[in-house]
């Protein structure tokens, strides 16, 4: 915290002896308990320094008390800036002053250091606390993940996720403000303090997953998506537990773990924004990797799956990755499928058969018979389609059947549904031909690459 009382030890260069001497009758107690002040020119800025000391000798050798301070002060003085580290002061308090004004660039006083109340480790230097989140893709048993269904019936989903991020970059400021930027969208809000953050913009997610961890520090939140939202990726879930993890770094030995971190990305995107929806974004994106993810009746357990390193590698050579172009409302699409869970018997058949696909599709990874796993996710995309035909429309499958008569083995539509990303599953030998068939009904392949850490928070120097 700034000197207190700054305003009041600082002199212009004309003021004279007795006039700062009786200033020194008020501020001495509070710098070390002896007169100080600070001696400034008409641009403010600092000249010098004097002391009660400094005045005596003076008048002794041949000063009247009417004489301007600058015949008095100190020119050769110690000061650091708003710049130095704790070594550099600590160099400076080294040369037996006990008061050490600081300067800014223009050699302007912007503060008074005290060795009485500096601790060089409590005194670091600012900086920002990031949170990187990547994307997710779901090969099996999406759909399953409603709490209608498995609140009574258990249900799995496998899933991996890729090297495409969201990161949340915090910096904590002197007062209760709190600013959010989103880079991706260019958007900027601004709020006196948490409890007047309203809602009404496409920054919404982000002010609830804010509202809903009940910081008592203002700061500047800062977000980047490497994505585009609405396109199959579990974007939103990222985002959601991008600031989470962010803000869960100052709550000290009161940290939530990463499942309870994924249970209040649920909260803040299904309850609090009431985007319709399953658990597994949440859990596939704060855990990262290849994971098996089951909901139980009370609980969600997430199993990370320790897969041969040729297994990923084969599975990142044969792997395509095509954005379709446009986004949608999963909320919109996932609201009519939840509709139907209950009321219908031979949906909830094909739910239990989506899982069964799923297990196998995980037995096929642990054992690394990726030709098996290509098979499946065909199966699994055929039995999805059967599900909620409205996932599809012309050109996900004009994209799909001209990959499989190019010679891919299967694939699926990444997410929800009606448009965003095409995974599809083919030799090399038929990569080229896909790619080039595919980009002229306009689906442009993506390179990605598998990551294996979910949710990662650190700090630096800002």
């Amino acid at each position: 915290m700034p000197f207190q009382y700054l305003n009041r030890i600082i002199f212009q260069k004309e003021a004279t002896l007795k006039e700062v001497l009786e200033r020194f009758n008020e501020t001495a107690i509070h710098t070390e308990n002896s007169g100080f002040g600070i001696i400034i020119d008409k641009d403010g800025k600092c000249i010098g320094v004097v002391s009660d000391g400094d005045i005596r000798r003076k008048l002794i050798e041949d000063g009247s008390i009417d004489s301007s301070v600058q015949d008095a002060m100190n020119k050769e003085f110690s000061f650091v800036t708003n710049e130095d580290n704790s070594h550099k002061i600590l160099r400076q308090f080294d040369n037996k002053v006990v008061n050490l004004p600081v300067l800014d660039k223009n050699g302007i006083p912007v503060d008074l250091y005290q060795y009485s109340n500096f601790v060089a480790s409590s005194r670091s230097e600012q900086r920002i606390i990031r949170a990187r989140v990547p994307v997710r893709m779901s090969y099996s048993g999406g759909g399953t993940d409603m709490s209608s269904f498995i609140n009574d019936t258990p249900a799995a989903v496998l899933s991996s996720t890729i090297n495409k991020y969201c990161t949340a970059s915090i910096i904590v400021r002197d007062d209760k403000e709190i600013h959010i930027t989103s880079k991706d969208l260019d958007l900027k809000y601004s709020s006196k303090n948490i409890h007047e953050i309203e809602y009404g913009d496409k920054l919404d997610l982000i002010k609830a997953a804010v509202k809903i961890m009940q910081p008592d520090f203002g700061f500047d939140l800062e977000t980047f998506a490497e994505f585009e939202p609405g396109t199959g990726l579990g974007g939103s879930s990222a985002v959601v537990v991008s600031v989470l993890g962010a803000l869960n770094y100052f709550r000290n030995e009161q940290q939530l773990d990463i499942y309870q971190l994924s249970d209040l990305a649920y909260q803040v995107e299904r309850i609090d924004m009431k985007l319709e929806g399953g658990w597994q974004d949440q859990y596939a994106t704060t855990f990262g990797g290849f994971s098996w993810i089951e909901f139980r009746k009370s609980e969600v357990v997430v199993s990370p799956l320790l897969l041969q390193r040729n297994t990923v590698l084969e599975l990142e050579y044969n792997l395509m990755l095509f954005r379709l172009g446009g986004s949608r409302s999963s909320s919109k699409i996932q609201k009519s499928h939840i509709r139907d869970i209950d009321k219908n018997s031979v949906k909830q058949k094909s739910f239990k058969e989506m899982i069964q696909l799923a297990v196998e599709m995980k037995e096929s990874l642990l054992k690394g018979n990726v030709k098996q796993f290509a098979d499946l996710l065909h199966e699994s995309w055929v039995l999805k389609k059967e599900m909620n035909n409205g996932i599809t429309n012309e050109l996900v499958e004009g994209c799909y059947n001209a990959a499989r008569d190019l010679g891919a083995l299967g694939g699926k539509l990444l997410g929800a549904g009606e448009s965003g990303y095409l995974l599809i599953y083919a030799s090399p030998l038929y990569q080229k031909q896909i790619k080039g068939t595919l980009a002229k009904k306009g689906a442009i392949q993506e390179m990605f690459k598998f990551n294996q850490n979910g949710l990662e928070v650190w700090s630096t120097k800002r």
